[in-house]
């Protein structure tokens, strides 16, 4: 009877054993991600953006890596349902890709002192991304909606909010904060941008132009591919339509599209002026 229980006992324990090693077990979903993840970098590097979209959304990196670089993509292509579905798919930061530079017994303890110490990661607030994607789709209201919801509000990005759903009290009231926090920052191209959209939106053409053309940031030396300046010069080309001058809309409509080519916005704006 006695052995019948220590032999059973014995596979009890080894059973035990075998499935903490098959929890902890290396070459599970997480590190497959890893390799997913090495192949959207090169596809970005190469602007392939739908290889890059393609690889970022498996399972594990929408679920546990906080794809940011993801959200601004979709968003930037103009694929906002995907964008929301991306955003939607996060649940918690949960990493340990590093540990597959490591040989299988390192990445074994590798991964156990992960289970114990977890990799910190980027602080995710779903709702500021929501809020984001429903802008950029023309819908305000929901765009507020998810902004009131979000953990830490941006004064700069309120200003775009309220400025687009015709608010100019609250639009006003969230410049000046707006203006306070970027008073001892050295690039001031973001304020300039904020202060140009409150001021396209109440068709202040020459403000909005004056400060648009503060906001342009001169690209390092022999970089023919420097993105930085694209939200200025889709906003120009904003300001420009409105002013009824397509030839200087489409202008800077094709610098945007000389550095990315999938760019939504300019893509859709330059089909629109065309007609």
């Amino acid at each position: 009877m006695l052995k019948k229980i220590l032999i059973a006992l014995g596979l009890v324990i080894i059973a035990l054993i075998g499935f903490t090693f098959y929890l902890i077990n290396p070459n599970d979903a997480q590190y497959k991600s890893f390799y997913d993840e090495a192949k959207a970098l090169e596809a970005l590097k190469k602007d392939d953006m739908d290889s890059y979209v393609k690889f970022m959304s498996n399972p594990v990196t929408l679920k546990y890596h906080a794809p940011i670089g993801l959200y601004v993509t979709l968003i930037t292509l103009g694929r906002y349902d995907e964008a929301e579905k991306a955003v939607k798919s996060y649940i918690t930061y949960k990493d340990y890709t590093a540990c597959t530079l490591m040989d299988y017994h390192e990445r074994f303890m590798c991964r156990i002192l992960n289970m114990v110490y977890p990799t910190q990661g980027p602080d995710v607030d779903m709702n500021k991304w929501l809020s984001i994607i429903y802008f950029e789709k023309g819908d305000f209201e929901k765009a507020l909606e998810y902004n009131k919801r979000a953990r830490k509000q941006s004064v700069c990005y309120n200003v775009k909010l309220y400025s687009a759903m015709g608010d100019v009290l609250e639009a006003a009231k969230n410049l000046n904060d707006c203006e306070f926090e970027f008073l001892d920052k050295r690039n001031l191209s973001t304020l300039y941008r904020t202060r140009a959209f409150y001021y396209l939106k109440q068709k202040k053409y020459d403000l909005a132009l004056n400060y648009l053309n503060k906001s342009i940031i001169n690209p390092p030396e022999n970089y023919d591919k420097y993105k930085g300046n694209n939200e200025t010069y889709l906003l120009l080309a904003e300001v420009y339509k409105a002013m009824k001058q397509p030839d200087k809309a489409r202008h800077y409509y094709e610098l945007v599209l000389k550095t990315s080519p999938y760019n939504y916005k300019a893509q859709k704006g330059i089909g629109l002026i065309s007609k």
